[in-house]
């Protein structure tokens, strides 16, 4: 998603979600094998629900989602995984709006700065997208790895801007790589990547974290972001800091810190961030 001005920094797919839902409440996984704990959480549920809220100048995003082990004995054993997630934001921008009064230079009729005026736009953001991937634990590193299609969709819903001609729904194919390290009893780190060809959309986010309580964490958290709505060259990065609270059978983290539309590695636009996420495994 673009940020103000600039930048490209997820109406949620809650009708899949509730559906799947539905049917793995009602349904029982089949266990193929048993797999080692990993030594982050202790076992519990094949399904994973998620969920959180994105903020930032000019801008917001809310999105859901759901990871289930359908062959697994719960969702920390090695096996495949499906997932389903979807989410919808707004974002808005100003621009100058473009030359009026162009003729023939020779005739000293040239664009003039002339009513050219400052104008502002709002922007709907949505996608959704439905994954197969697997979960791996290696020693201390678990990774889980996904593949499926991906829909991205934008609109803006206040005028045209003839100087971003993006606006439209596109269809992909997207990638994501999960890695979370152990690195001794009291420090951890994470790192997600992922890309979709859909708006040529690519995310990444760096966490280490260190346990000042045995179920809180906190630490710095690092995130680069580029589409097709940055610009050439261009992309948005945050620095910031998370804490992290677990249970046994969930979640819930928030973050916070300062945002940039970056072009040549340039900082432009700052902007403080602001994230909220839960998720439940039963």
């Amino acid at each position: 998603m673009r940020r103000s001005g600039h930048s490209g920094g997820r109406v949620v797919a809650v009708a899949i979600v509730s559906t799947i839902a539905g049917l793995v409440v009602v349904s029982p996984p089949v266990v193929a094998q048993d797999a080692s704990e990993t030594a982050i959480q202790p076992k519990y549920g094949w399904r994973e629900i998620y969920g959180g809220i994105d903020a930032a100048r000019d801008q917001w995003f809310a999105y859901s989602g759901m990871t289930i082990a359908p062959f697994s004995p719960d969702i920390y054993s090695n096996g495949w995984r499906l997932r389903f997630g979807g989410g919808y934001g707004r974002y808005s921008y100003d621009t100058i709006g473009p030359h009026t009064n162009c003729g023939v230079a020779v005739s000293n009729d040239i664009c003039t700065e002339q009513n050219r005026t400052r104008q502002h736009f709002d922007v709907s953001h949505s996608y959704a997208e439905a994954l197969l991937g697997y979960y791996l634990q290696l020693g201390q590193l678990t990774a889980k790895a996904f593949a499926g299609a991906s829909m991205s969709s934008e609109h803006h819903v206040d005028g045209v801007d003839p100087s971003h001609d993006n606006d439209g729904t596109e269809f992909g194919v997207k990638g994501a790589l999960e890695l979370w390290l152990t690195i001794n009893d009291t420090a951890w780190s994470s790192l997600d990547l992922s890309y979709s060809t859909a708006r040529n959309e690519t995310a990444s986010r760096w966490r280490t974290g260190w346990h000042v309580m045995p179920s809180l964490s906190i630490g710095p958290e690092l995130r680069y972001d580029k589409n097709i709505e940055t610009g050439d060259g261009a992309w948005n990065g945050r620095a910031g800091l998370f804490a992290r609270y677990e249970w046994t059978g969930g979640e819930v983290s928030a973050a916070g810190g300062a945002a940039w539309w970056i072009d040549g590695w340039t900082p432009n636009d700052p902007s403080a961030y602001g994230t909220v996420n839960v998720m439940f495994r039963y």
